[in-house]
């Protein structure tokens, strides 16, 4: 009965044990998966920043290219020195590019008169191509060849110049596309031939034709713009704001073959080395980012995971305090349970202490994710216009398509660029150009209110506003009010057809079906904003090729 007795007597500490072993065990467990947590926000949150970095880096290229691009659309008669003046401040701010050129289109028949011509301005200067042993060579007979005529930087570059772009396969078939799709084309991946090193850099090709039409509207292709970006340069340049917190990142083309698709990996030494590219390929249940995204007709796949020195991946010494501090008041707490009161009252203390933490970290997680909110919508805002950017306009015109689809609703879409506005940075310098474009997106995003309407940056200075359950006259009214508004606005511009900014707009509207396709739709809308143009700017023009 004694055992009896004191079995009874110790029960109520007994079970204080028991229960503390499990909370102490229970609260472990939670403080760790909080961490992990934690850390996984943290992580996503830093490797998204990284990853949009990147990603700008060849989104600055584009841009770049296509203002190259421009130039020469403008004028068939381009010296060295305008070409340097336009370039040299589009390398300046965009460090990741590594070269810019231009590459007219040379027929055979023309091919000694064209080299006679550029050797006045660069002496010694001929047609060349890489033989099989790899050396630069003067380039076979062909029936058109695409040399380099002007590049910048020319230091680090000179074996390229000259260099018929046309005798590679991989640009050749780039080239082709650009010709043919009249877009911004991007290759595979190729080793450059100034190239040194073992890398690999991908050529962005951009077709300038006689005139500014589209489809059979096109004249001759005079020659394509060029823009060169050698990955792990840009990639590191786009990073080198970053000294901490380092991070693995791969690089693929997922639009190439399957042992061509990779690009670039921080962690690799020989790039040659397919079993080295394997090996660096994260396990599926690691923690890593994955963004995927377009460039040139491409689609390309980013992926970041941490290394092994990656600092918030540390599981933090809180979960095993947690677990020695409960195990630490379950024994104090049993041992003089049946002594005194307070110390009962100590162990209510201490709950809710414990509950006070717990508290505190879920209210620490919910800041957190707010943050990773607001990283978010930054990540989707054009940083100079403050509307939405081009990336988050395909996200958003793409589920307004699918809804469109699914209700059987009309789907409208206005692309309006200002007028002349080269013209406006050349007269009153880049900066006034940003505040211009700054006041005009500001404007037009005034204008819009429905929640499910968009207004974002389309390219350069193109805007554009996607109008969902919207009729042709809807749209049609709408893109006349933003037109107005603009002109409204009174901006001074000279060099525009009333001596202030306008602004010229494509306007479309369509059912879409099975049939319909987006592209088509986005193509069409654009070509409208060109006959807007052509018809002399200041105008909205309708699409009607989609009703």
């Amino acid at each position: 009965m004694g055992k009896v007795d004191a079995l009874r007597r110790h029960a109520l500490s007994i079970l204080v044990i028991v229960l503390g072993i499990a909370a102490s065990i229970i609260v472990n467990v939670a403080v760790r998966e909080n961490r992990n947590s934690q850390a996984n926000l943290a992580f996503t949150a830093l490797a998204s920043s990284r990853a949009n970095l990147i990603v700008e880096g060849f989104s600055q290229t584009l841009f770049a290219i296509e203002s190259v691009g421009a130039l020469f659309g403008s004028s068939e008669r381009i010296s060295s020195s305008q070409f340097d003046d336009f370039v040299a401040p589009l390398l300046d701010r965009f460090p990741t590019i590594t070269a810019l050129g231009w590459a007219p289109q040379v027929h055979h028949n023309e091919r000694e008169e064209f080299e006679q011509s550029a050797r006045k301005l660069f002496p010694g200067f001929h047609i060349t191509e890489r033989n099989t042993q790899n050396e630069i060579v003067d380039s076979a007979e062909r029936q058109i060849y695409f040399p380099v005529y002007f590049i910048r930087p020319y230091e680090g570059n000179e074996v390229a110049h000259g260099f018929d772009l046309h005798s590679n396969q991989v640009r050749r078939a780039a080239i082709s596309r650009a010709r043919d799709s009249g877009q911004t084309t991007s290759t595979a991946r190729i080793s450059l031939v100034q190239e040194r090193g073992h890398s690999y850099s991908v050529l962005l090709i951009h077709p300038v034709f006689q005139n500014s039409g589209s489809g059979k509207d096109r004249g001759k292709l005079l020659g394509i713009a060029s823009a060169v970006y050698r990955i792990g340069d840009g990639v590191e340049k786009a990073l080198s704001q970053f000294i901490s917190a380092r991070m693995n990142i791969l690089l693929f083309d997922r639009s190439a073959e399957p042992d061509k698709q990779f690009l670039y990996s921080n962690s690799l030494r020989n790039l040659g080395a397919n079993q080295q590219i394997t090996e660096s390929m994260p396990p599926s249940n690691a923690r890593q980012y994955v963004d995927k995204f377009n460039l040139g007709a491409r689609n390309f796949e980013l992926i970041l995971t941490p290394a092994s020195d990656y600092s918030e991946l540390d599981e933090g010494y809180e979960a095993w305090l947690a677990l020695v501090i409960g195990l630490g008041f379950t024994g104090l707490i049993a041992a003089y349970l049946e002594l005194t009161f307070r110390r009962s009252q100590e162990l209510i203390s201490g709950q809710k202490a414990l509950e006070q933490q717990i508290n505190e970290r879920i209210y620490a997680e919910q800041k957190l994710r707010e943050a990773n909110r607001n990283l978010e919508d930054l990540a989707r805002k054009d940083p100079l216009m403050g509307i939405a950017n081009r990336r988050y306009f395909d996200e958003r015109f793409q589920q307004e398509w699918l809804r469109a689809a699914r209700q059987g609703t009309a789907l409208s879409l206005l692309i309006g660029d200002i007028d002349y506005f080269k013209n406006y940075n050349d007269t009153y310098g880049h900066p006034a150009g940003d505040r211009c474009l700054r006041k005009i997106a500001r404007a037009l995003a005034d204008m819009v209110h429905r929640p499910d309407d968009l207004v974002a940056r389309y390219g350069g200075e193109e805007i554009a506003i996607v109008l969902p359950s919207t009729t042709e006259t809807g749209a049609y009214n709408i893109a006349e009010k933003v037109r107005l508004a603009v002109a409204a606005m009174a901006l001074p511009h000279e060099s525009s057809v009333s001596k202030m900014v306008t602004m010229s707009i494509g306007c479309g509207t369509t059912l879409v079906t099975q049939k319909t396709s987006m592209e088509d739709f986005i193509q069409a809308v654009d070509a409208a904003l060109y006959r807007a143009k052509q018809q002399g700017r200041n105008k909205t023009v309708v699409d009607k090729t989609m009703n």
